[in-house]
């Protein structure tokens, strides 16, 4: 989904989805503003419709045509933190002008297009959208959206905590953020270290969401212990954003079919930034890029907290059952082992399944001082495994982990004597990590490899061993 982002992708990029089975979202090039509706303005339109319809039309990958991003949000809207409520700043006439241009280019003129040289693909006038008809698009409102797609901005814009992700699911989620830092080596050239606040004039012009760096600030206060630096704020900004589009993921996942998409805002940057991206100008992978890739994986295991209880349920995108074996464990932070269950299960095909619930009354209401370990097999394969902390990560006790590194063939191996969270490797070269921002418990190794690869997926993997790895967690960064 391009987010009506200024160009249509090269045909390299197009090839590349349809090798892998990715399905695009395709916007036209309009975002976030209104247009004009004079004649030559929509010849224009349509000529630069009608050649990137006809060149991407044959792609497999393209599943939806969508005429704008957030314009008839923002036209029906009246958000102040925004900047939304266009309507209100004009007088009938220019309403009406404006409107009519709107209506003429996103539902007659691309709709035409789309029906005339790609008939089988779904066009989609404005996203966010309940309704198609112009008269129901301009009363859509995103508290009252119960189909079409959602951007849900409340965690974030409107400060609610990340529980809020769960309450607040629609059919398609096709917007969503969080913002972090970019690493330290990243903001390094574009800041000296005496720029290092969050109100210098070099942070705060490499910042353009006007509350941003607060609203980091104000996020992190609420879920993790103060940072020791400025420096070790970044790195925490990195694990706070990844938890955040984390628990939007898998509440939307959680709910499948009745949420069939989700769509997190966004990969890349184009310049060196603080912003939503999950990797950053020069393709440095921040921790949320690792989670995400992680939590779209065929099949996940999701472990749902409840007041008094943790729910388990696995997601399955493949379209077979399958017998799998769920291995529970509770464990203090020394890894010593109070709890430990293994079941067999069915993972039903395409679609989301609690497949156990476990109350949390044998910990005696001692939440603090326990981590859950879940691990889903099917045979002998580790599908997909999980840690989960039943604390928010300032309530944990932050003990020096003592991590142990042994280095082997392309990668490393880990160990420790307690409990690390947010795991953090640094290579000195650039690359990729298999997995990062990880917990790390007392008593199982993790092994990790690198890979130069410029895109990070094993088909393209050159796996070499680093001269030297940098290991960091919680306890390095309060």
């Amino acid at each position: 989904m391009s987010g009506g982002g200024g160009i249509y992708e090269p045909d390299v990029f197009y090839e590349l989805c349809d090798a892998y089975g990715i399905l695009v979202w395709q916007d036209f090039m309009f975002a976030c503003s209104m247009y004009p509706g004079d004649e030559a303005f929509l010849n224009n339109v349509r000529q630069e419709a009608i050649d990137n319809v006809k060149r991407l039309r044959n792609y497999a990958c393209i599943a939806l045509w969508c005429g704008n991003n957030e314009m008839d949000a923002a036209w029906a809207e009246y958000i102040e933190d925004a900047g939304w409520g266009w309507k209100q700043r004009y007088n009938d006439q220019q309403r009406k002008e404006i409107w009519q241009a709107y209506d003429q280019i996103f539902h007659y003129l691309l709709p035409d297009v789309v029906n005339k040289y790609d008939e089988l693909t779904a066009y989609w006038p404005s996203s966010p959208m309940q309704a198609l008809t112009a008269d129901e698009a301009q009363h859509a409102s995103f508290e009252t959206i119960k189909s079409g797609d959602i951007h849900y901005w409340d965690v974030w814009h409107g400060q609610k905590p990340l529980q809020a992700y769960k309450d607040n699911v629609g059919r398609f989620m096709s917007e969503y953020g969080f913002q972090s830092f970019p690493e330290e080596k990243t903001v390094l050239t574009y800041a000296e270290e005496k720029d290092f606040a969050l109100d210098s004039s070099v942070m705060l012009h490499h910042q353009k969401n006007g509350a941003g760096n607060h609203l980091i600030k104000t996020y992190m206060d609420m879920y993790y212990k103060e940072p020791k630096d400025f420096t070790s704020f970044l790195s925490l900004s990195h694990a706070l954003q990844a938890k955040a589009i984390r628990s939007a993921i898998e509440a939307h996942r959680l709910h499948k079919p009745y949420c069939m998409g989700t769509l997190y805002w966004q990969m890349n940057d184009c310049w060196p930034v603080a912003s939503w991206s999950s990797m950053d100008y020069y393709g440095r992978w921040k921790a949320l890029q690792y989670d995400v890739r992680d939590r779209f994986k065929q099949t996940i295991l999701i472990v749902d907290q409840g007041d008094h209880q943790l729910s388990f349920y696995a997601v399955s995108d493949e379209l077979l059952d399958q017998a799998a074996e769920l291995t529970i464990q509770a464990l203090d932070f020394n890894g010593n082992m109070v709890m430990e269950k293994s079941l067999n299960v069915t993972i039903q095909k395409n679609t989301s399944i609690k497949i156990h619930q476990e109350k949390l009354t044998f910990l005696q209401g001692r939440l603090e001082d326990f981590v859950i370990f879940a691990q889903l097999k099917v045979g002998e394969k580790v599908i997909d495994s999980v840690e989960h902390l039943l604390v928010k990560p300032k309530d944990v006790a932050c003990i020096d982990p003592q991590i142990e590194v042994e280095y082997v063939e392309n990668g490393i191996e880990l160990s420790c004597s307690h409990l690390a969270i947010n795991v953090w490797l640094e290579a000195d070269q650039d690359g990729f990590f298999s997995t990062n921002n990880f917990c790390l418990i007392p008593g199982k190794k993790k092994r990790v490899l690198f890979t130069e690869s410029i895109i990070g997926n094993d088909d393209f993997a050159k796996y070499s061993l680093p001269d030297k790895v940098v290991v960091k967690s919680m306890y390095n960064f309060i």
